[in-house]
């Protein structure tokens, strides 16, 4: 196991703990306390990643999670025909990656709002490419695709530690 190397031997605990010094088996504890905390909170995080990654498969496709949404959604300058996976910019159609599709469409679901960077991590991407870099360059594109050449501009933004909002 990576790690246990720093980690001392019951043996040498006993040695510490026979010893007349006393500091010297508190910071042996305080040592190894600290040594375990870190392996908690790796083991933490793993399972939050698994539990992640669970919630991923089982949210499954957009659209079958999402009940009781209108066919067409309008968000600002964006239309969203849903049925057809088609998204306008004024009059104006933007072709998409399914990536960016799913982006937008969960944002102008919830237009107004602001959609937690996780919730979009969840949504719009597929286990392996979930990361907040990935995000942000999808978003970039994004509105990059959305403001390019239109009379009427998309007002996506970042709230800064938390996730974007697409303005209604």
């Amino acid at each position: 196991m990576e790690g246990t190397a720093n980690v001392p031997s019951r043996l040498q605990i006993i040695r510490s703990a026979a010893t007349p010094s006393a500091g010297t088996s508190v910071r042996n504890c305080e040592a190894m306390l600290s040594v375990l905390n870190g392996k908690v909170q790796l083991l933490l995080d793993h399972l939050q990643s698994l539990e992640d990654r669970i919630q991923n498969i089982e949210a499954g496709p957009v659209s079958a999670e999402i009940g009781g949404v209108p066919d067409v959604i309008s968000a600002g300058a964006v239309r969203i025909d849903h049925a057809a996976r088609r998204v306008f910019v004024g009059k104006r159609e933007v072709p998409l990656s399914p990536t960016e599709y799913r982006l937008i469409y969960h944002l102008a679901v919830n237009s107004g709002k602001v959609v937690l960077h996780r919730d979009l991590l969840r949504r719009a991407f597929s286990s392996g490419e979930a990361n907040p870099g990935n995000l942000k360059v999808y978003i970039g594109r994004l509105r990059a695709k959305l403001n390019q050449g239109h009379e009427a501009k998309c007002d996506l933004r970042a709230v800064r530690g938390v996730g974007y909002r697409l303005s209604a």
